[in-house]
């Protein structure tokens, strides 16, 4: 038998399946107010069956009405919670627009408003007549992040759904104005706690006899208190009816209660089992067989269902699952630490090594205080993580272990490093992997510390530190290390040779790190290493191991890792560019943008899209999408962790562009008046400088121009990025025919020209603007330029003509039938048209779930629709009857 994961039984609704008697009242009201109210709250003490009335009520719902359920507990906080709720919304396909860990990724950023408003499109988009969210236990979450993503849920909540809290005290939220429109039903101790009639109904199920005297006597000492009931129907009649009024109040009363009367009165056999599964969430056989060591318990899961003790039922296909009340759970623990101390640590061990997520069990081991095991469950679960945008969660986790261990532990400083990462944050990836590499060398662990080296030169590199992070890297070449390590360094290496040359050296970096990488297969490292690398896509044999790249990033991550696909679909648009096959680049924008959407808009993906279409929208000569999307980079380098080359490097897209437009203006804004002279970093210092000549050729400071571009263009093909040597040949070349020196112009450029003839890369080129590339083919260049020479110009010309803004028009999406779908997401189309939920479509077709949803999102995106049930109708009145897959 499988055990249900605890992520699983959070999102389970309790099932009471026998021993409740009617309350008519209470669940006339209850049903009144599931049907009517934006909001219901059922606020009391612990034990007055709050989640009774509520499983009861909801397994009364009309048909056609969903129900998303989540048990809070003390471990969660916003991330926690909502990743609870979308997966307890799963088996209603909501149509997501965006990955449901985006939206944890949302969270992290603060971006509140903008997650609740996502949970709520993809509500209001789920095909179902009305809906309930449950949200159980919620007094236990502290993070007050949660009340205020509440308020704003309940803001746009659907007109169909209703949000239902059940808490031991009144949530933070803004409740006066919801109670002001009615629009909220209240629950308290009085309206919940059983009535005189309930407690004589009660008293004569439990006992098969009326006595009303009797029953009175145990009103009058419980108030009505459900838990109070129970206890007293389970004891002794004698005892329940003459206890001490008041003692089901005091927590160590009661517990003195369950002692004498419960748990006292049960076998011996059975009492041990409950004290020791008592450190389960569930109780499952497999789990509780493997905490306990006692072979016998299906027979005593069994028996304790049997006898009602205080559990609910969660309803599993494959195996029985029982949860504790809260209370008896608390009392089981309270009493086998305080007479089995020795035990607990042995036993939340045996409850971790016998879950088998990853994930889950790192989090069991952190509540068992077992903190090696637990770092090394979290080493172990991190890259995975990583590799599926998880990077919220996995900081989650490194902050629920102790400060100190955070503040001492190499393998927290590491995963801490990897999660800094992907944002750029590289002064604090330095630091953790400098804490990291020290910490690891103490404990002997070389390997480790050899990893966290490698990380740390490549974060002292994009820190401005090259020749410190290449007298590292090549420290950590000495010595033996792994796969990882030495992909690290050959990324290193990679980008030294980038900024000092020689040319070819990036390629032939590029091309060991895909075969290491290839070696490797992990899709966290692929990730790590692979971004920006298009950034010397014209240097020799990069753009060729980028098509390697490409292909091997694809094998390694299927259907999966939509990060990683969103780099290469990035990397492929590059390619496009470079290769002068702008008529595809409108489809690749497009796969990029629903990309960019699907993961909740990402800054750094943000940024690199948005230098890819600057680009594109100046060939294209699109001066006011040049202009938006130009201030929107300058926008984001403003926000960068200016301690790396990265803001430097996207001020000098901004110069270029807005140079490629003409817009000297803008140009003059933006280019430093003093360029730092920057022996680590020469390729952005010389861009400015190239751009500062280009402005200074414009002016009509001839001379100036020509002195700088003479001195740039010794060294411009050697460290060449992002065209580089194009604009410093083309400018040189424009300056020398001002000069009057046709012959030196076609000495500038005719090196340019040769290389771009044998690799049709015409896209560096294109770069340089319309006018540009017309001023250099218009120019008097008499005899100085050969026949090939004016013929490449020409066909540089007519090619960035062929793509100017409103030249022709670029349709998005296919005009045919598909709509631009691929074949994959009509053969989803189809499964869901013919009204198969994602699971099935993922069974049928052999995909994950989250694919099925990432190719549903598309759909919608592509055919402009809002909800599944749209999409469905689209595909039958083109189709009809639905495709058998497989037929």
């Amino acid at each position: 038998m499988q055990s249900v994961s605890l992520a699983r039984a959070k999102i389970q609704t309790p099932r009471f399946r026998s021993g409740l008697i009617e309350r008519s009242k209470l669940e006339q009201q209850l049903a009144d107010a599931l049907a009517s109210r934006r909001l219901v709250l059922l606020v009391a003490p612990a034990g007055y069956g709050k989640t009774a009335a509520l499983s009861r009520q909801l397994q009364r719902l009309p048909p056609g009405c969903a129900v998303a359920w989540v048990t809070a507990d003390e471990e969660d906080d916003l991330q926690r919670l909502l990743s609870h709720l979308i997966e307890a919304l799963e088996p209603l396909d909501p149509p997501w627009r965006l990955a449901p860990e985006a939206l944890l990724e949302l969270v992290a950023q603060g971006r509140l408003r903008e997650t609740a408003s996502a949970l709520v499109n993809a509500l209001e988009a789920t095909d179902t007549s009305g809906g309930v969210i449950v949200l159980d236990d919620l007094h236990a979450v502290a993070d007050a992040r949660a009340f205020e993503f509440l308020g704003h849920v309940l803001d746009g909540l659907p007109q169909n759904w209703t949000l239902v809290i059940a808490s031991r005290v009144e949530p933070p939220l803004a409740l006066g104005r919801w109670r002001a429109r009615r629009e909220v039903a209240e629950f308290d101790e009085t309206t919940l706690g059983f009535s005189r009639k309930e407690v004589q109904d009660l008293w004569r199920h439990a006992t098969g006899r009326d006595d009303p005297e009797q029953a009175e006597r145990l009103l009058d000492r419980t108030q009505g208190w459900a838990a109070g009931l129970c206890l007293s129907l389970e004891a002794s009649e004698r005892s329940a009816a003459t206890a001490p009024k008041g003692v089901w109040h005091n927590r160590r009363h009661l517990f003195d209660y369950l002692a004498s009367e419960v748990l006292e009165h049960l076998p011996g056999e059975l009492q041990e089992f409950l004290l020791r599964c008592s450190v389960l969430s569930e109780l499952t056989v497999r789990r509780c067989e493997q905490v306990s060591g006692n072979p016998r318990a299906p027979q005593l899961l069994e028996d304790i269902e049997r006898r009602r003790l205080f559990v609910s039922v969660l309803e599993d296909s494959e195996a029985l699952t029982l949860r504790l009340h809260n209370l008896f759970r608390d009392f089981l623990e309270e009493r086998l630490r305080r007479f089995h101390p020795e035990e607990v640590p042995v036993l939340m061990r045996r409850a971790a090594e016998g879950e088998p997520d990853p994930v889950r069990r790192t989090l069991i081991y952190l509540r068992a205080g077992a903190w090696d095991e637990a770092q090394r469950g979290l080493a172990d679960a991190a890259p995975d993580m990583l590799a599926r945008d998880n990077g919220v969660q996995v900081i989650r986790i490194v902050e629920q272990f102790p400060a100190d261990i955070q503040a001492q532990s190499p393998s927290l400083a590491y995963v801490r490093g990897l999660c800094a990462w992907p944002h750029y944050q590289y002064r604090a990836v330095r630091s953790a992997m400098e804490h990291a590499a020290a910490g690891f060398d103490a404990l002997g662990r070389h390997d480790d510390a050899q990893r966290a080296r490698a990380m740390l030169a490549l974060a002292m590199f994009f820190c401005g530190q090259m020749e410190e992070a290449r007298r590292l890297s090549r420290a950590v070449r000495a010595q033996p290390m792994d796969l990882e390590a030495e992909t690290l360094s050959e990324t290193l290496d990679f980008w030294y040779e980038a900024n000092h040359g020689p040319a070819d050296g990036p390629g032939k970096h590029l091309a060991r790190m895909v075969d290491v990488l290839t070696r490797r297969n992990s899709a966290e490292l692929w990730f790590r290493c692979v971004p920006l690398v298009n950034m010397l896509i014209s240097r020799p044999g990069v753009s060729v191991q980028i098509q390697r790249l490409l292909l091997s990033v694809r094998a390694v991550t299927g259907d999966e890792h939509w990060s990683l696909q969103a780099n290469a679909n990035l990397m492929e648009a590059w390619l496009l560019i470079s290769q002068g096959k702008l008529a595809e680049l409108e489809a690749a924008f497009q796969r990029i943008e629903e990309d960019s959407n699907w993961l909740g808009q990402p800054t750094g993906l943000r940024i690199r899209l948005a230098t890819l279409k600057v680009m594109h929208q100046v060939i294209s000569d699109d001066k006011e999408a040049v202009r938006a999307t130009r201030d929107a980079i300058a926008a984001h380098a403003a926000l960068l962790d200016h301690s790396s080359d990265l803001p430097r490097a996207m001020l000098s897209m901004v110069v270029r562009a807005s140079a490629g437009i003409g817009d000297w203006a803008a140009v003059r804004i933006h280019l430093p008046a003093h360029i730092k002279t920057d022996r680590e970093a020469p390729n952005t210092e010389m861009l400015l400088h190239a751009y500062q000549a280009q402005l200074a050729l414009h002016e009509g400071r001839v001379g100036e121009a020509l002195t700088a571009l003479r001195a740039l263009v010794a060294r411009s093909a050697m460290l060449d990025t992002i065209s580089l040597d194009a604009t410093v040949r083309t400018q040189l070349a424009l300056a020398e025919l001002a000069d009057g020196s046709p012959a030196a112009a076609w000495q500038a450029l005719e090196p340019l020209v040769q290389r771009i003839s044998a690799t049709g890369a015409v896209g560096e080129v294109l770069f340089m603007g319309v006018q540009v590339l017309t001023n250099l083919w218009q120019a008097p260049w008499g005899d100085a330029m050969p026949r090939e020479g004016l013929a490449a110009l020409r066909q540089w010309v007519d090619t960035a003509r062929r793509n100017k803004a409103g030249s022709h028009d670029r349709p998005l999406a296919s005009a045919g039938d598909d709509a631009g779908l691929s074949a994959r997401e009509l053969e989803v189309l189809a499964l869901l048209a013919d009204s198969h939920s994602n699971k099935l479509i993922a069974r049928a077709l052999d995909l994950s779930p989250h694919t099925v949803k990432r190719h549903v999102a598309r759909i919608l995106d592509r055919l402009d629709l809002s909800s599944r049930m749209q999409a469905a109708d689209w595909y039958r009145e083109r189709f009809g009857s639905p495709m058998r897959v497989g037929t």
